[in-house]
């Protein structure tokens, strides 16, 4: 059995309110420059314009901790609960593979 979140939030959303936003001292700009990337990159990553890669997990994990793998799934229950909400699976059955020779 599986648990799937509603609605998740976008992993740059989360980003920026967890890390970026409580902080004073703590900026976009500076994240980005820590993270070896441009500032455009991570603006779209924490706008949520941009999708989360992953390289840029493994450089979340070094800079800011947690798995890269821990990232890459916030990224996925994401995109996942977005598809649900767009594929018809209304017309579609399942194949009973005991039935099938």
């Amino acid at each position: 059995m599986t648990f799937q979140q509603h609605n998740p939030p976008h992993v740059g959303g989360l980003i920026f309110r967890t890390y970026i936003e409580p902080f004073k001292g703590v900026t976009g700009n500076m994240v980005a420059d820590k993270l070896g990337v441009a500032r455009s990159t991570f603006s779209r990553l924490i706008s949520g314009k941009s999708d989360l890669s992953p390289e840029m997990a493994i450089r979340l994990s070094a800079v800011l901790g947690s798995s890269a793998k821990s990232w890459l799934r916030l990224q996925e229950s994401y995109d996942l609960w977005h598809a649900s909400q767009k594929v018809d699976t209304q017309n579609l059955d399942r194949i009973d593979f005991d039935k099938v020779a």
